[in-house]
Protein backbone atom coordinates (compact mmCIF):
# COMPACT_ATOMS: atom_id res chain seq x y z
CA UNK A 1 0.00 0.00 0.00
CA UNK A 2 2.84 2.39 0.83
CA UNK A 3 4.55 1.48 -2.44
CA UNK A 4 1.34 2.25 -4.34
CA UNK A 5 1.01 5.57 -2.50
CA UNK A 6 4.57 6.45 -3.44
CA UNK A 7 3.80 5.58 -7.05
CA UNK A 8 0.72 7.81 -7.09
CA UNK A 9 2.77 10.63 -5.61
CA UNK A 10 5.39 10.17 -8.32
CA UNK A 11 2.74 10.15 -11.05
CA UNK A 12 1.12 13.35 -9.75
CA UNK A 13 4.44 15.14 -9.30
CA UNK A 14 5.81 14.10 -12.68
CA UNK A 15 2.61 14.97 -14.53
CA UNK A 16 2.40 18.40 -12.95
CA UNK A 17 6.05 19.16 -13.66
CA UNK A 18 5.72 18.08 -17.28
CA UNK A 19 2.64 20.22 -17.80
CA UNK A 20 4.44 23.32 -16.52
CA UNK A 21 7.67 22.76 -18.47
CA UNK A 22 8.68 25.49 -20.91
CA UNK A 23 8.45 24.57 -24.59
CA UNK A 24 11.61 23.52 -26.41
CA UNK A 25 13.11 25.78 -29.09
CA UNK A 26 12.89 24.59 -32.73
CA UNK A 27 16.01 24.73 -34.93
CA UNK A 28 15.59 24.53 -38.70
CA UNK A 29 18.06 24.22 -41.57
CA UNK A 30 16.58 24.47 -45.05
CA UNK A 31 17.79 24.65 -48.70
CA UNK A 32 15.63 25.83 -51.57
CA UNK A 33 15.76 26.05 -55.37
CA UNK A 34 16.68 22.42 -56.02
CA UNK A 35 16.15 21.46 -59.68
CA UNK A 36 16.26 25.04 -60.97
CA UNK A 37 18.97 27.23 -62.54
CA UNK A 38 18.69 29.61 -59.60
CA UNK A 39 21.35 29.57 -56.92
CA UNK A 40 20.34 27.51 -53.92
CA UNK A 41 19.14 29.43 -50.92
CA UNK A 42 20.16 28.24 -47.44
CA UNK A 43 18.20 29.07 -44.28
CA UNK A 44 19.23 28.49 -40.66
CA UNK A 45 16.72 29.61 -38.05
CA UNK A 46 15.69 29.11 -34.41
CA UNK A 47 12.09 29.49 -33.24
CA UNK A 48 11.26 30.08 -29.61
CA UNK A 49 7.76 30.44 -28.11
CA UNK A 50 7.67 33.46 -25.82
CA UNK A 51 5.65 33.29 -22.57
CA UNK A 52 4.96 37.00 -22.33
CA UNK A 53 2.07 36.69 -19.86
CA UNK A 54 3.65 34.21 -17.42
CA UNK A 55 1.28 31.32 -18.08
CA UNK A 56 4.01 28.74 -17.61
CA UNK A 57 5.06 30.43 -14.39
CA UNK A 58 1.52 30.00 -13.07
CA UNK A 59 1.52 26.35 -14.14
CA UNK A 60 4.88 25.81 -12.46
CA UNK A 61 3.44 27.21 -9.23
CA UNK A 62 0.47 24.89 -9.61
CA UNK A 63 2.82 21.94 -10.12
CA UNK A 64 4.51 22.71 -6.80
CA UNK A 65 1.12 22.62 -5.09
CA UNK A 66 0.33 19.33 -6.85
CA UNK A 67 3.54 17.87 -5.48
CA UNK A 68 2.62 19.06 -1.97
CA UNK A 69 -0.83 17.49 -2.36
CA UNK A 70 0.75 14.20 -3.43
CA UNK A 71 3.01 14.23 -0.37
CA UNK A 72 0.01 14.85 1.89
CA UNK A 73 -1.87 11.96 0.28
CA UNK A 74 1.13 9.72 0.78
CA UNK A 75 1.29 10.78 4.44
CA UNK A 76 -2.40 9.93 4.81
CA UNK A 77 -1.78 6.44 3.46
CA UNK A 78 1.16 5.95 5.83
CA UNK A 79 -0.91 7.06 8.83
CA UNK A 80 -3.75 4.75 7.84
CA UNK A 81 -1.35 1.81 7.87
CA UNK A 82 0.17 2.92 11.18
CA UNK A 83 -3.18 3.05 12.93
CA UNK A 84 -4.39 -0.14 11.28
CA UNK A 85 -1.37 -1.93 12.75
CA UNK A 86 -1.98 -0.35 16.16
CA UNK A 87 -5.62 -1.44 16.21
CA UNK A 88 -4.66 -4.95 15.10
CA UNK A 89 -2.07 -5.04 17.89
CA UNK A 90 -4.58 -4.12 20.60
CA UNK A 91 -7.11 -6.61 19.22
CA UNK A 92 -4.42 -9.26 19.49
CA UNK A 93 -3.58 -8.12 23.03
CA UNK A 94 -7.26 -8.38 23.96
CA UNK A 95 -7.54 -11.84 22.40
CA UNK A 96 -4.43 -12.94 24.29
CA UNK A 97 -5.83 -11.69 27.61
CA UNK A 98 -9.21 -13.29 26.95
CA UNK A 99 -7.48 -16.56 26.09
CA UNK A 100 -5.65 -16.48 29.41
CA UNK A 101 -8.85 -15.65 31.31
CA UNK A 102 -10.66 -18.54 29.62
CA UNK A 103 -7.80 -20.92 30.42
CA UNK A 104 -7.86 -19.85 34.07
CA UNK A 105 -11.63 -20.35 34.27
CA UNK A 106 -11.35 -23.76 32.66
CA UNK A 107 -8.67 -24.83 35.14
CA UNK A 108 -10.75 -23.71 38.12
CA UNK A 109 -13.89 -25.46 36.93
CA UNK A 110 -11.95 -28.62 36.03
CA UNK A 111 -10.66 -28.67 39.61
CA UNK A 112 -14.17 -28.23 41.02
CA UNK A 113 -15.53 -30.95 38.70
CA UNK A 114 -12.75 -33.36 39.70
CA UNK A 115 -13.34 -32.75 43.43
CA UNK A 116 -17.10 -33.15 43.00
CA UNK A 117 -16.58 -36.41 41.11
CA UNK A 118 -14.38 -37.74 43.90
CA UNK A 119 -16.89 -36.68 46.54
CA UNK A 120 -19.74 -38.30 44.58
CA UNK A 121 -17.74 -41.52 44.38
CA UNK A 122 -17.34 -41.40 48.18
CA UNK A 123 -21.06 -40.72 48.62
CA UNK A 124 -20.48 -37.24 50.09
CA UNK A 125 -22.54 -35.53 47.37
CA UNK A 126 -25.09 -36.64 44.83
CA UNK A 127 -24.21 -37.70 41.30
CA UNK A 128 -26.34 -34.79 40.07
CA UNK A 129 -24.00 -32.36 41.81
CA UNK A 130 -20.98 -33.97 40.14
CA UNK A 131 -22.77 -33.91 36.78
CA UNK A 132 -23.60 -30.20 37.18
CA UNK A 133 -19.95 -29.40 37.94
CA UNK A 134 -18.79 -31.40 34.92
CA UNK A 135 -21.24 -29.56 32.64
CA UNK A 136 -19.85 -26.23 33.80
CA UNK A 137 -16.32 -27.52 33.21
CA UNK A 138 -17.24 -28.67 29.69
CA UNK A 139 -18.76 -25.29 28.93
CA UNK A 140 -15.53 -23.63 30.12
CA UNK A 141 -13.61 -25.99 27.83
CA UNK A 142 -15.64 -24.80 24.82
CA UNK A 143 -15.17 -21.16 25.83
CA UNK A 144 -11.43 -21.75 26.13
CA UNK A 145 -11.29 -23.31 22.67
CA UNK A 146 -13.19 -20.37 21.18
CA UNK A 147 -10.82 -17.91 22.90
CA UNK A 148 -7.77 -19.72 21.54
CA UNK A 149 -9.25 -19.73 18.03
CA UNK A 150 -10.03 -16.02 18.26
CA UNK A 151 -6.45 -15.34 19.35
CA UNK A 152 -5.13 -17.12 16.26
CA UNK A 153 -7.45 -15.08 14.04
CA UNK A 154 -6.27 -11.89 15.71
CA UNK A 155 -2.65 -12.93 15.12
CA UNK A 156 -3.47 -13.48 11.45
CA UNK A 157 -4.98 -10.00 11.19
CA UNK A 158 -1.87 -8.54 12.82
CA UNK A 159 0.37 -10.47 10.41
CA UNK A 160 -1.61 -9.08 7.48
CA UNK A 161 -1.35 -5.53 8.84
CA UNK A 162 2.40 -5.91 9.38
CA UNK A 163 2.87 -7.72 6.04
CA UNK A 164 4.94 -10.45 7.73
CA UNK A 165 4.58 -14.25 7.86
CA UNK A 166 2.16 -15.56 10.45
CA UNK A 167 4.90 -17.27 12.47
CA UNK A 168 6.83 -13.98 12.67
CA UNK A 169 4.09 -12.05 14.46
CA UNK A 170 5.44 -10.76 17.78
CA UNK A 171 3.51 -11.55 20.93
CA UNK A 172 1.82 -8.49 22.52
CA UNK A 173 3.86 -7.19 25.43
CA UNK A 174 1.63 -4.32 26.56
CA UNK A 175 -0.97 -4.98 29.22
CA UNK A 176 -4.58 -3.93 28.85
CA UNK A 177 -4.29 -1.29 31.54
CA UNK A 178 -5.62 2.23 31.32
CA UNK A 179 -4.65 5.43 33.08
CA UNK A 180 -8.10 6.27 34.42
CA UNK A 181 -6.79 9.64 35.61
CA UNK A 182 -5.79 10.79 32.10
CA UNK A 183 -6.83 14.36 31.25
CA UNK A 184 -8.21 15.06 27.80
CA UNK A 185 -7.81 18.64 26.44
CA UNK A 186 -10.94 20.64 25.60
CA UNK A 187 -12.71 19.83 22.36
CA UNK A 188 -12.08 23.31 20.91
CA UNK A 189 -8.34 22.84 21.34
CA UNK A 190 -8.44 19.47 19.63
CA UNK A 191 -10.48 20.84 16.72
CA UNK A 192 -7.90 23.58 16.17
CA UNK A 193 -5.11 21.03 16.34
CA UNK A 194 -6.83 18.76 13.83
CA UNK A 195 -7.35 21.66 11.38
CA UNK A 196 -3.59 22.31 11.50
CA UNK A 197 -2.31 18.72 11.45
CA UNK A 198 -4.59 16.51 9.38
CA UNK A 199 -2.87 15.59 6.12
CA UNK A 200 -6.25 15.22 4.42
CA UNK A 201 -6.90 18.92 5.00
CA UNK A 202 -3.41 19.81 3.81
CA UNK A 203 -4.12 17.89 0.62
CA UNK A 204 -7.50 19.58 0.14
CA UNK A 205 -6.00 23.04 0.70
CA UNK A 206 -3.18 22.34 -1.77
CA UNK A 207 -5.77 21.12 -4.26
CA UNK A 208 -7.83 24.31 -3.86
CA UNK A 209 -4.76 26.52 -4.34
CA UNK A 210 -3.55 24.41 -7.26
CA UNK A 211 -6.78 24.69 -9.26
CA UNK A 212 -6.87 28.43 -8.57
CA UNK A 213 -3.42 28.74 -10.14
CA UNK A 214 -4.53 26.62 -13.07
CA UNK A 215 -7.62 28.74 -13.55
CA UNK A 216 -5.39 31.81 -13.75
CA UNK A 217 -3.15 30.01 -16.27
CA UNK A 218 -6.13 29.10 -18.46
CA UNK A 219 -7.29 32.73 -18.43
CA UNK A 220 -3.89 33.71 -19.72
CA UNK A 221 -4.27 31.03 -22.37
CA UNK A 222 -7.05 33.08 -23.97
CA UNK A 223 -4.60 35.91 -24.81
CA UNK A 224 -2.68 36.07 -28.13
CA UNK A 225 0.31 33.73 -28.13
CA UNK A 226 3.62 35.20 -29.27
CA UNK A 227 6.53 33.47 -30.97
CA UNK A 228 9.88 34.74 -32.24
CA UNK A 229 12.18 33.38 -34.93
CA UNK A 230 15.74 34.47 -35.72
CA UNK A 231 18.21 33.02 -38.20
CA UNK A 232 20.43 33.56 -41.20
CA UNK A 233 19.88 33.25 -44.93
CA UNK A 234 22.31 32.79 -47.80
CA UNK A 235 20.91 33.68 -51.19
CA UNK A 236 22.60 34.64 -54.48
CA UNK A 237 25.95 34.53 -52.75
CA UNK A 238 24.96 36.97 -50.04
CA UNK A 239 24.63 36.09 -46.31
CA UNK A 240 21.80 37.91 -44.54
CA UNK A 241 19.98 37.72 -41.22
CA UNK A 242 16.27 37.04 -40.66
CA UNK A 243 13.88 37.80 -37.83
CA UNK A 244 10.22 36.97 -37.47
CA UNK A 245 7.61 37.63 -34.82
CA UNK A 246 4.40 35.61 -34.92
CA UNK A 247 1.12 36.26 -33.12
CA UNK A 248 -1.54 33.57 -32.71
CA UNK A 249 -4.80 35.49 -32.80
CA UNK A 250 -7.51 33.83 -30.60
CA UNK A 251 -10.20 34.29 -33.21
CA UNK A 252 -11.92 30.91 -33.08
CA UNK A 253 -10.30 29.14 -30.14
CA UNK A 254 -10.30 31.39 -27.08
CA UNK A 255 -9.46 28.51 -24.73
CA UNK A 256 -13.05 28.63 -23.54
CA UNK A 257 -13.34 24.92 -22.80
CA UNK A 258 -10.24 24.85 -20.62
CA UNK A 259 -11.33 28.01 -18.79
CA UNK A 260 -14.73 26.51 -18.07
CA UNK A 261 -13.16 23.27 -16.86
CA UNK A 262 -10.77 25.20 -14.61
CA UNK A 263 -13.68 27.14 -13.12
CA UNK A 264 -15.46 23.87 -12.41
CA UNK A 265 -12.32 22.46 -10.78
CA UNK A 266 -12.18 25.50 -8.50
CA UNK A 267 -15.77 24.96 -7.40
CA UNK A 268 -15.17 21.24 -6.84
CA UNK A 269 -12.01 21.84 -4.82
CA UNK A 270 -13.71 24.46 -2.66
CA UNK A 271 -16.60 22.11 -1.97
CA UNK A 272 -14.26 19.22 -1.19
CA UNK A 273 -12.29 21.42 1.21
CA UNK A 274 -15.45 22.45 3.07
CA UNK A 275 -16.62 18.82 3.15
CA UNK A 276 -13.24 17.65 4.50
CA UNK A 277 -13.28 20.30 7.23
CA UNK A 278 -16.81 19.35 8.24
CA UNK A 279 -16.03 15.63 8.19
CA UNK A 280 -12.88 16.05 10.27
CA UNK A 281 -14.65 18.29 12.80
CA UNK A 282 -17.35 15.62 13.17
CA UNK A 283 -14.73 12.87 13.42
CA UNK A 284 -12.84 14.72 16.14
CA UNK A 285 -16.01 15.51 18.08
CA UNK A 286 -17.23 11.92 17.88
CA UNK A 287 -13.86 10.47 18.89
CA UNK A 288 -13.52 13.02 21.71
CA UNK A 289 -16.90 12.25 23.26
CA UNK A 290 -16.45 8.49 22.82
CA UNK A 291 -13.03 8.49 24.48
CA UNK A 292 -14.11 10.82 27.28
CA UNK A 293 -17.22 8.74 28.01
CA UNK A 294 -15.38 5.42 28.02
CA UNK A 295 -12.55 6.84 30.14
CA UNK A 296 -14.92 8.26 32.75
CA UNK A 297 -17.03 5.10 32.96
CA UNK A 298 -13.91 2.95 33.13
CA UNK A 299 -12.64 4.98 36.08
CA UNK A 300 -15.99 4.69 37.86
CA UNK A 301 -16.75 1.03 37.19
CA UNK A 302 -13.35 -0.60 36.78
CA UNK A 303 -10.52 1.47 38.25
CA UNK A 304 -7.13 -0.03 39.13
CA UNK A 305 -5.46 -1.05 42.36
CA UNK A 306 -1.81 -0.63 43.35
CA UNK A 307 -0.79 -3.90 41.66
CA UNK A 308 -2.17 -2.80 38.31
CA UNK A 309 -5.07 -5.27 38.44
CA UNK A 310 -8.41 -3.72 37.65
CA UNK A 311 -10.31 -3.05 40.83
CA UNK A 312 -13.46 -4.73 39.56
CA UNK A 313 -11.42 -7.82 38.69
CA UNK A 314 -9.92 -7.85 42.18
CA UNK A 315 -13.39 -7.63 43.69
CA UNK A 316 -14.59 -10.50 41.50
CA UNK A 317 -11.62 -12.59 42.66
CA UNK A 318 -12.46 -11.80 46.28
CA UNK A 319 -16.08 -12.84 45.82
CA UNK A 320 -15.01 -16.10 44.16
CA UNK A 321 -12.54 -16.79 46.99
CA UNK A 322 -15.19 -16.22 49.62
CA UNK A 323 -17.54 -18.57 47.78
CA UNK A 324 -14.87 -21.32 47.68
CA UNK A 325 -14.28 -21.01 51.44
CA UNK A 326 -18.00 -21.00 52.16
CA UNK A 327 -18.57 -24.08 50.00
CA UNK A 328 -15.78 -25.98 51.72
CA UNK A 329 -17.44 -25.19 55.04
CA UNK A 330 -20.82 -26.30 53.75
CA UNK A 331 -22.33 -22.82 54.03
CA UNK A 332 -23.44 -22.58 50.38
CA UNK A 333 -24.55 -25.14 47.79
CA UNK A 334 -22.63 -26.01 44.62
CA UNK A 335 -24.70 -23.83 42.30
CA UNK A 336 -23.76 -20.72 44.31
CA UNK A 337 -20.08 -21.65 44.02
CA UNK A 338 -20.40 -22.15 40.27
CA UNK A 339 -22.32 -18.90 39.96
CA UNK A 340 -19.57 -17.04 41.82
CA UNK A 341 -16.94 -18.54 39.51
CA UNK A 342 -19.00 -17.58 36.46
CA UNK A 343 -19.43 -14.03 37.74
CA UNK A 344 -15.69 -13.76 38.32
CA UNK A 345 -14.98 -14.85 34.74
CA UNK A 346 -17.62 -12.52 33.29
CA UNK A 347 -16.28 -9.59 35.32
CA UNK A 348 -12.73 -10.20 34.12
CA UNK A 349 -13.87 -10.44 30.50
CA UNK A 350 -15.92 -7.25 30.85
CA UNK A 351 -12.95 -5.42 32.37
CA UNK A 352 -10.65 -6.55 29.53
CA UNK A 353 -13.16 -5.48 26.89
CA UNK A 354 -13.57 -2.11 28.63
CA UNK A 355 -9.81 -1.54 28.67
CA UNK A 356 -9.57 -2.50 24.99
CA UNK A 357 -12.43 -0.15 24.13
CA UNK A 358 -10.59 2.72 25.84
CA UNK A 359 -7.41 1.90 23.92
CA UNK A 360 -9.29 1.79 20.60
CA UNK A 361 -11.07 5.06 21.39
CA UNK A 362 -7.72 6.63 22.22
CA UNK A 363 -6.36 5.54 18.83
CA UNK A 364 -9.43 6.96 17.08
CA UNK A 365 -8.96 10.31 18.82
CA UNK A 366 -5.25 10.49 18.03
CA UNK A 367 -5.97 9.70 14.41
CA UNK A 368 -8.78 12.24 14.26
CA UNK A 369 -6.59 15.09 15.54
CA UNK A 370 -3.64 14.10 13.35
CA UNK A 371 -1.15 13.14 16.07
CA UNK A 372 1.23 10.16 16.03
CA UNK A 373 0.38 7.26 18.28
CA UNK A 374 3.00 8.08 20.92
CA UNK A 375 3.02 11.88 20.82
CA UNK A 376 0.10 12.82 23.10
CA UNK A 377 1.09 11.93 26.65
CA UNK A 378 -2.34 12.79 28.02
CA UNK A 379 -3.77 9.99 25.89
CA UNK A 380 -1.15 7.34 26.58
CA UNK A 381 -1.92 4.24 28.68
CA UNK A 382 -0.09 3.64 31.93
CA UNK A 383 3.07 1.62 31.31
Amino acid sequence: MLSAAGGRRQVATGGARQESAFLNPVFEWRKENYGSPLPRDEFLSATLPVDVYGRRVALRSASGLAAARARSDSSTSARSIEFEVARAYWRTALASALRQAAADQRARLDTIARIESERAAQGAVSNGSALRARLEADRARLTDAAARAEFERARADLARALAVPFDSVPAPTDQLRVDAAAVVPPLAELLTLARARRSELSSARSRAQEVTKRQFAERLGSLPALGMQVGSKRTSGFQTGTMQVGVSIPLFDRNGGNRERAQGDVRIAAGELRAAETAIDAEVAGAYHAYSTLLVEYALAVGTDRTGMSDIDARGTTVAGIAVTAYREGAIPLFELLDAQRVRADIRIAALHAAADVQMARLDLLRAIGLPIDSARFLLPTQ
